[in-house]
C-alpha cells in the first residue's frame, strides 16, 4: 500500500457510489497496457446508466405475530436482494439488511433469511442508506397493514412496539440510551409537526384527497471492527491551527464540523482553524473510509483527541513559562491562563513554536497535537447464531409525509415532508438540517418515480436522463420540516452520532403509507407512479 499514492480533490456528492471502485481498475489496466502512460476513460450517459453500479432491488416477505393488544411477539423476515450481475457491495448490503431486519421494533422472537441474488440487471452497489430505505419500506408497509387489520392507530402501534433501552437488537446486541436515542420523543414530535390529530384522511370538494402517513426508521453503521481515523494538528506562529486528516469532503460538511470540534476544544474562533480539504494518502494519517455515516464519529473522535493532546502540550509548556502547576491552568480565547487569575497567562502564539524567555533561551518546540480513534467492542457475526455487535449505535427517527391526490388522474402533490431524528448532539444544526432535507428529496424521488425499465431480454430501455424519471423542480414537497431529538452518545465527539444517511431511509415508506391511506388500497411496490396508483385502485394489478 505504501507504493500507492491517492490524491483526492474536491469530488462533490457520492452517497455511497464512491464506497466502491469501478472506473479506477479499468483506467489502471488501460494505463498498464500502454506502459504506464496517462490514459483518460470516458463513459457517455447511456454507458454510465447501464454499466456503472446502481441501487439494489429488494423483494421482501414479512410475517408478524402479535398478541390481542398488538404487542409484537415474533417476526419472520425473508429478503431477496437484487445484486445484478456482480456482487460488489450487494453482499455487504445483504448483511446490513439482515442485521437490522426488524426495523426499530422490539421483536422477542426473530427469524430472518436474507439472500444476495445474482440477476442479469446492472450490478448494484451502496446507495445512501445501504439497503435501509428498501428494508424500511417493507417493514413499515407491514406495520401499517397490521394496524389496520387490528383496528389500532398506526402511531399507537409503533409506540407500543418501539425499540427501547434494555431491549436487544436482532443480533442480540444490547440496546442502551447511549446507542439508540428516544423513539417515543421522535414519534411525539413528528405527530405534532405533521398535525396528525387534525385528520389522517380528508376528502376535499374538488375530487382531491389529503392524507398523511409516517414511518419509523433506524440504522446501525456497520463498519469494520477495527475501523479507525487519525488526525494531526499543527500550530502556526500566529497561534492559528492547521487540521490534517483523511476524511473526504463530499459536500456533506464534515470538514466544517471537524473544524468546529477543534475550535470548541481549544476554545478559539473557528476562523483560526485551517482545515485541509484535499486528501493525499502519502501525507495524511489513516482514515478507514468516508462511508456509513461514520466520519463525524470516527474522525471527530480522532480530532477531539488531537485537540486534547494539544491542550495538554500547551498547558505543560505554559506551566514552565508561568512557573505554576499544570493543573492550575485553563485555556480559552487563544490563551493559557491561571484559573484563579485569568489576567495572568500566555498567548497560544507565544507557545506555538516553543516558548522563548526574555533572556533568549527557548524550550519546547512546535505544538503538534496527534489523535486517533478505533471502533471499540464491535464483533463479527457468529456464523451459527447470527449474534454479534455490528456497529456502535442504532440511531432512530420518524418521518411523515402529507400528500394531496387527484382522484381523476391519480396524480399527487407532496405537501409536507417531516423528519425527526435522534442523532445525539447536533454539532452543526444548519448543515444537519440540510442533510435531512436532501435525504428526504432523494428518498421521495426514489419512491415516486425512479425506476429502470427492462424489456423481455432485461435490457435497460430508459438509459438517459430524459427517460429515467426523477423529481423535478416544483415537484418536491412544498415544505420540508426538520427537527432533532438530542440524546447524547457518551462515546461520540461532544455526544454526536452519525446522521448523513438517515434523511432518506424512511421517506419511501412514509410516502407509500400516505398514498395507501388516501386511496384506501395497499401499495406495496415502488415507484408510486400515477399509473401504478390507478391500476391498484381499479384492480388492474
Amino acid at each position: 500500500m505504501g507504493d500507492v499514492i491517492v490524491h483526492i480533490p474536491m469530488v462533490r456528492g457520492a452517497f455511497g457510489r464512491k464506497g466502491t471502485v469501478q472506473l479506477e481498475p479499468l483506467a489502471y489496466l488501460a494505463s498498464k497496457a500502454v506502459g504506464g502512460q496517462l490514459v483518460k476513460l470516458n463513459f457517455d450517459r447511456e454507458e454510465d446508466m447501464t454499466t456503472a453500479p446502481c441501487r439494489i432491488g429488494l423483494d421482501a416477505t414479512i410475517k408478524l405475530g402479535v398478541d390481542v393488544n398488538g404487542k409484537l411477539l415474533a417476526g419472520q423476515y425473508t429478503y431477496l436482494v437484487d445484486a445484478g450481475a456482480y456482487s460488489d457491495q450487494a453482499a455487504g448490503i445483504t448483511r446490513a439488511i439482515a442485521l437490522d431486519c426488524t426495523g426499530p421494533y422490539h421483536v422477542p422472537n426473530v427469524w430472518c433469511d436474507t439472500y444476495c441474488m445474482y440477476t442479469n440487471h446492472p450490478f448494484a452497489t451502496s446507495f445512501r442508506g445501504y439497503g435501509h430505505p428498501e428494508l424500511t419500506f417493507a417493514v413499515e408497509r407491514t406495520m401499517d397493514q397490521l394496524a389496520k387489520k387490528m383496528g389500532i392507530c398506526p402511531i399507537e402501534l409503533r409506540k407500543m412496539n418501539g425499540i427501547q433501552p434494555g431491549h436487544t437488537s436482532p443480533t442480540q446486541s444490547a440496546i442502551t440510551e447511549n446507542n439508540i436515542g428516544d423513539v417515543e420523543k421522535c414519534i411525539a414530535l413528528v405527530k405534532e409537526r405533521i398535525q396528525w390529530d387534525e385528520g389522517v384522511r380528508i376528502v376535499e370538494a374538488d375530487d382531491k384527497i389529503r392524507a398523511k402517513g409516517l414511518s419509523l426508521f433506524w440504522k446501525t453503521s456497520t463498519t469494520a471492527t477495527n475501523a479507525q481515523a487519525a488526525a494531526i494538528l499543527t500550530f502556526e506562529a500566529d497561534g492559528t491551527v492547521n487540521l490534517n486528516c483523511a476524511a473526504v469532503e463530499l459536500g456533506q460538511g464534515t470538514k466544517t464540523i471537524l473544524g468546529q470540534i477543534v475550535a470548541e476544544t481549544l476554545k478559539i474562533k473557528q476562523a483560526d482553524v485551517h482545515v485541509t480539504l484535499e486528501v493525499n494518502t502519502q501525507n495524511d494519517p489513516h482514515q478507514w473510509r468516508t462511508v456509513a455515516s461514520s466520519t463525524t464519529f470516527l474522525a471527530g473522535n480522532a480530532v477531539h483527541a488531537a485537540a486534547q493532546d494539544a491542550v495538554q502540550q500547551l498547558k505543560k509548556l505554559a506551566a514552565v513559562a508561568l512557573q505554576c502547576a499544570e493543573e492550575d491552568l485553563d485555556v480559552g480565547g487563544g490563551r493559557v491562563y491561571l484559573k484563579p487569575d485569568p489576567t495572568h497567562g500566555v498567548d497560544y502564539k507565544d507557545l506555538a513554536l516553543g516558548y522563548k524567555f526574555p533572556s533568549g533561551h527557548a524550550i519546547g518546540g512546535q505544538i503538534i497535537g496527534v489523535g486517533k480513534y478505533i471502533q471499540r467492542h464491535l464483533t463479527p457475526m457468529d456464523k451459527n447464531t447470527g449474534f454479534g455487535k455490528p456497529g456502535p449505535w442504532w440511531s432512530v427517527g420518524v418521518q411523515a409525509v402529507e400528500v394531496e391526490v387527484d382522484k381523476k388522474d391519480f396524480t399527487y402533490q407532496i405537501l409536507n415532508a417531516v423528519t425527526v431524528l435522534d442523532g445525539g448532539t447536533i454539532i452543526n444544526p444548519m448543515t444537519a438540517t440540510q442533510q435531512m432535507r436532501g435525504g428526504m428529496y432523494m428518498g421521495l424521488s426514489y419512491a415516486a418515480i425512479e425506476k429502470f425499465v427492462f424489456n423481455e431480454q432485461a435490457v435497460v430501455e430508459n438509459n438517459d436522463i430524459r427517460t429515467y424519471g426523477m423529481l423535478r423542480y416544483g415537484e418536491q414537497p412544498k415544505k420540508y420540516i426538520v427537527d432533532f431529538i438530542q440524546t447524547p452518545a457518551v462515546d461520540g465527539p461532544y455526544g454526536a452520532r452519525g446522521i448523513g444517511e438517515y434523511g432518506v431511509i424512511g421517506a419511501p415508506a412514509a410516502l407509500a403509507n400516505s398514498l395507501s391511506n388516501a386511496l384506501e388500497v395497499e401499495l406495496n411496490e415502488l415507484p408510486l407512479t400515477p399509473e401504478y396508483l390507478w391500476k391498484m385502485k381499479k384492480g388492474r394489478l
